[in-house]
């Protein structure tokens, strides 16, 4: 199914977003400006809690599908992301993603240019496990065939839901193929 095939939000309801929209932004300024540049928590709560005012601005609801085993606690995780993720998508793993994974803070900065700074350096250990991370887009109408990508068809998409899907870790210390990647984050 396509997003096209669905009914749109009436005008009156992409108005009303639209300016719910500017709202979340000009509060994520104030705050970001607000906030210490050496408080490293307190820019992370700005940067998640405004990404979730954004999305609920939109009308777009997350989903988070979390892995048969859980990530593991113990190892530094590396996000595996496909290259394609859009802005709708890296703003709903901001959310769902926990912030000491590495990979967390380039999503940030990806997704929302100025407030997303990079706030530590790179663990890199050698330990690392990826983490990877797959998206679906849904609506009332079912699965879309592609996600919408301007901002003109996230206003008007009726009840879209982001499916955010942790897929199980991957041991990065085994010599595993890249291919092995490259389906899991797809």
């Amino acid at each position: 199914m396509s997003a096209v095939l669905h009914p749109p939000v009436d005008p009156t309801t992409r108005r009303r977003r639209r300016l719910r929209l500017a709202t979340a932004l000009a509060s994520l300024h104030v705050r970001t400006v607000l906030v210490p540049e050496t408080s490293i928590r307190r820019r992370q709560r700005v940067q998640v809690c405004g990404a979730a005012r954004i999305l609920t601005a939109l009308g777009v609801r997350v989903r988070v599908v979390g892995p048969r085993t859980a990530w593991p606690r113990h190892r530094p995780c590396r996000l595996v992301v496909a290259d394609d993720a859009g802005w709708l998508a890296t703003m709903a793993l901001i959310t769902t993603v926990p912030r000491t994974i590495e990979g967390w803070e380039e999503a940030c900065s990806r997704a929302l240019p100025g407030v997303g700074r990079r706030l530590v350096a790179d663990r890199g250990a050698a330990d690392a496990v990826a983490c990877p991370v797959a998206f679906r887009y849904r609506t009332d109408g079912g699965l879309l065939d592609r996600p919408p990508r301007t901002l003109a068809e996230i206003v008007a998409t009726r009840g879209l839901v982001v499916e955010v899907h942790l897929l199980p870790a991957l041991d990065l210390s085994a010599d595993l193929p890249r291919a092995a990647l490259a389906p899991a984050a797809a």
